[in-house]
């Protein structure tokens, strides 16, 4: 069971104003943490869905993905946070919140 410090959320997507159906940024703690996005365009024959989970200040983050549907990417996604996570220090965590503001 995670803590309410520890609960992953999904917000729409919004770059220069515009709201992005199917494209969700993942928060945790009110810092952005990665999104999940349906990626229009790529052939019918693979995976149609995306996730990258990365945090400020980690190289190479927690990796990146495809999945089959919005649920296997959040499942995906769950697992390199939580890898990502544990690796964390309450410094890291401090500079990703100053460099937020």
């Amino acid at each position: 069971m995670l803590t309410d410090d520890e609960i992953l959320t999904l917000r729409a997507t919004v770059i220069g104003g515009k709201r992005w159906p199917d494209d969700y940024t993942v928060i945790w703690r009110t810092l952005p943490i990665g999104r999940i996005m349906l990626a229009p365009g790529l052939p019918p024959h693979v995976p149609q869905w995306r996730w990258t989970c990365n945090f400020y200040g980690k190289p190479g983050g927690g990796g990146s993905g495809s999945g089959d549907d919005l649920d296997d990417c959040k499942r995906q996604f769950r697992e390199a946070w939580a890898t990502l996570r544990a690796d964390l220090t309450d410094a890291d965590i401090a500079l990703a919140r100053q460099m937020q503001r």
